[in-house]
Parts: structure tokens; C-alpha cells; sequence
């Protein structure tokens, strides 16, 4: 049962218990040494999903009643659970979004069945993906940015630096997590990779983040160069490389437009269609799709990711430059 607070509709209050829940479900998976991190930020991750799909089904019905059931309990009024939500805000059943969730919920109800003491690989990437899914679609809706109540680190999920350890092939592992847990954490995992092929690799699927490390004697070829000091260490130091933005975020607006109608010939797109592309999908926050430079004037530029990502919704749905548009005049 849900209850209002004042000065508070009902929608503001699903939304802000999301964010905390959502924020409780990053602290949880991060703090390592916690021995069953994994089903408890599973339990948090699906809560926090479940207030902000209803807060979202409120906000399209345009009515708080459109969250409740028909039916009551003990003369309590019941809410929508979270697989209703889903079909109502995801109707098609393949949304890489919708089944990043879905797979959560599976793992947070076999999850009290076992005891899993450690997370795999493939388990953090889907955590991964479903925590930057959160934080665009609380944007994309609802015009809420984390960041502006919680650091962006907290994004990322804590990752064990030596990788092997989190694959299921290890030994180790295995002994921790006992033949039961290892045997369906394999099937579970296994099936992930399946299925992250069949949707052809989406990043709102899974995403798991890496990191390289490359020794080179041309430091303008790294992100970070450590540089050598004295023996005792004290003058020791790290210094970021600037990566040259022309080879990062290469094209200009009429560029990005020229790359998508060399995909789609018949697309009848202009400048205003990503103007409301920036501003349904805040493109301007995220510095792998945008770019511009300090000095006044400078153009907007953007990335190969950027042009990508355009074209892939375009090819997932042809109403895409429409319904987007159809946003933009919403949001005024």
C-alpha cells in the first residue's frame, strides 16, 4: 500500500523511493566485503525498477489509479507488480531493456535458493548495463539526473581486478560457491551469452567495462602515462593524456546527418530532428556521443557511437525521427 506525503503527488513519491532504492542496490553489489551482495542488490535493483515503471505507467496513464489492480486484499488496495509494469512501459517482448530486467528478476528469485558468495563476470556486466539503463530512463522520463544527487562513480560496479576470478571455469571459484550454486551460475551465464548474441549484442543487454593496459614509448598514444621519479618515490606522478577530441568525436552535425541518410536513403532528416534527439535523450550529458570544444563558437561534435546509435534505433523502429520529434514538442 502506498502512501502520499505532503506536498508530494504520488508519482514524486515513487520516483524518490526508487532513487533510493536504486542507490541502496549500488552500495549493496559495491561493498565487497557484504557475503551475499549479489541476491540483496537483486532484491534493490528490481524495487527500484518497479517504483519508476510505475511512477512511469502513472505518468502515461495521466491517473495515480492506473497503478492499482482491480482486485483488493484484506481490504488493501494492490499495486501493479513488476512484470506488469514491464508489459505495459516494454510491450515488445525482445527490448533489450525489458529483458535486462527480466533476467534480474529470475536471478533474484533463484538466488535465495543458493548460497552465491561471489559474482561472475557475466552477472556484473548484466548489473552493469541495468544500472546505466536506470539512470537514462530516469532522465528520459521523468528529466532526473543521478548525478545530481549521487557521484558518478557510483555508476560503475566494482569489478575484481583480476578477472579470472570472477569466470567460472576457475577452480577456486568453484569451491567457493559450492557444485550446486557453480552448476546453475554456469546454465545461468551461459544462457546470457546466448541470448546477448540473439539480441545481436546490445549494450542495454549487457556491458561490461575493461580496461587495457598497453606499454608504449609514445605517450601520446595513452590515456595515462606514469612517469619515473627518484628512488624514494616522493616526486613519482600521474598525469592524464588529452585525447585529441578530432579523433574521438569526428563529426559535425552535418556529417552525422550525411552518415545516417547513407544508411537510410529515403530518411527525410534535418538539423531540428537532433536537436530533439539531443534533447528527448540528453546527448549533451554523455561525453561518448558529445563533444564541444571550450572556446566560444566552437561546434558541437560528435562520436562514431553517436552515429550508431542513431542508426540502430532507426533500424529497430522507422517511426523513430517521428515519435522522437512527438517527445521533443512535450517536453516544449
Amino acid at each position: 500500500m502506498l502512501e502520499q506525503s505532503e506536498g508530494q503527488d504520488l508519482k514524486e513519491r515513487l520516483v524518490d523511493k526508487s532513487v533510493e532504492a536504486y542507490a541502496l542496490a549500488l552500495e549493496t553489489v559495491n561493498r565487497i566485503t557484504v557475503q551475499y551482495r549479489l541476491d540483496a542488490s537483486c532484491y534493490l535493483f528490481c524495487n527500484a525498477w518497479e517504483l519508476l515503471l510505475k511512477a512511469k505507467v502513472a505518468e502515461d496513464a495521466g491517473t495515480e489509479g492506473s497503478i492499482y489492480r482491480n482486485q483488493s486484499k484484506n481490504g488493501a488496495r494492490l499495486t501493479l507488480s513488476l512484470r506488469d509494469c514491464l508489459n505495459r512501459v516494454f510491450p515488445k517482448l525482445d527490448d533489450p531493456v525489458r529483458r535486462n530486467i527480466e533476467r534480474i528478476v529470475e536471478l533474484r528469485d533463484d538466488a535465495v535458493h543458493f548460497v552465491i558468495s561471489h559474482i561472475p563476470r557475466d552477472i556484473i556486466g548484466l548489473l552493469q548495463a541495468s544500472a546505466v539503463n536506470y539512470h537514462r530512463k530516469l532522465n528520459e522520463w521523468f528529466g532526473t539526473s543521478l548525478s545530481d544527487r549521487f557521484p558518478v562513480g557510483m555508476m560503475s560496479i566494482v569489478y575484481d581486478l583480476s578477472p579470472e576470478m570472477h569466470g567460472l571455469n576457475d577452480n577456486r571459484l568453484r569451491r567457493k560457491l559450492g557444485p550446486d550454486a557453480a552448476e546453475y551460475l554456469t546454465a545461468y551465464c551461459a544462457d546470457l551469452r546466448r541470448e546477448y548474441e540473439q539480441l545481436q549484442r546490445p549494450q542495454e543487454f549487457t556491458l561490461t567495462l575493461s580496461y587495457r593496459v598497453l606499454i608504449t614509448n609514445k605517450p601520446g598514444e595513452a590515456d595515462i602515462e606514469l612517469t619515473k621519479g627518484p628512488i624514494d618515490g616522493t616526486a613519482t606522478k600521474v598525469v592524464e593524456v588529452p585525447k585529441d577530441p578530432s579523433a574521438s568525436h569526428p563529426f559535425r552535425l552535418k556529417e552525422v546527418i550525411e552518415q545516417v541518410r547513407t544508411d537510410f536513403p529515403d530518411a527525410r532528416i534535418n538539423q531540428h530532428d537532433f536537436r530533439c534527439i539531443n534533447k528527448v535523450y540528453s546527448i549533451k550529458t554523455r561525453p561518448d556521443f558529445w563533444y564541444q570544444g571550450k572556446i566560444p563558437g566552437s561546434p558541437s561534435q560528435y562520436s562514431p557511437a553517436f552515429v550508431g546509435w542513431v542508426i540502430e534505433q532507426s533500424r529497430r523502429d522507422p517511426e523513430f525521427f517521428r515519435k522522437t520529434r512527438d517527445k521533443a514538442k512535450e517536453i516544449g
